[in-house]
């Protein structure tokens, strides 16, 4: 009987910590996904911000010489400003969706979020280097 029961309680622990080694494995490639995420997101915020300088100052260059836009080149940076629009906004909805997906999933409680919240700021550090 008592071998039966240090039987259990030995495949009860190798359980456990085949759970435990399970769930950092997901836990750190769901990371990697949120981490890989915000940094294609913070690249895109630098493309933008890069662009939207460089409009400003081609605009500030030309109104120094009381010259404007020509029809094309507004059009122009209007079709940029709607191409970054777009590509921002399916960012985003992509990262909600995948966020809201992943703590549906896997992170329920505010400690889950807490724990993912943290490896992913750690993975950041990797990813976005």
């Amino acid at each position: 009987m008592k071998v039966n029961i240090f039987i259990w309680a030995i495949v009860g622990g190798l359980s456990v910590l085949g759970c435990q080694k399970n769930n950092q494995e997901q836990l750190d490639k769901d990371a990697k996904l949120m981490a890989t995420l915000e940094c294609e997101a913070r690249q895109l915020k630098e493309e933008r911000f890069k662009i939207a300088n460089d409009i400003r100052f081609m605009e500030d260059s030309l109104m120094k010489y009381h010259i404007s836009l020509t029809p094309s080149q507004s059009q122009h940076i209007d079709s940029i400003k709607t191409v970054l629009t777009m590509r921002t906004g399916k960012l985003a909805d992509k990262i909600t969706r995948t966020m809201d997906s992943l703590f549906v999933a896997n992170y329920q409680t505010p400690e889950q979020r807490q724990t993912f919240d943290a490896a992913t700021e750690k993975m950041l550090q990797e990813v976005c280097k």
